[in-house]
């Protein structure tokens, strides 16, 4: 009994920090993701 207690205690606070630190997370990426979109883009463009 104990040890699924833990286990969920151990999942909600996954779940938890995933809602808090995961977007945070993904918007540089796409960020990053549209600058090389763009710099490849030009390079293609200017050539």
């Amino acid at each position: 009994m104990k040890s699924i207690i833990w286990m969920v205690g151990g999942a909600c606070a996954a779940v938890a920090g995933f809602l808090v630190w995961g977007p945070k997370r993904v918007q540089p990426v796409q960020e990053l993701a549209h600058r090389l979109e763009e710099a490849w883009a030009d390079h293609h463009t200017t050539v």
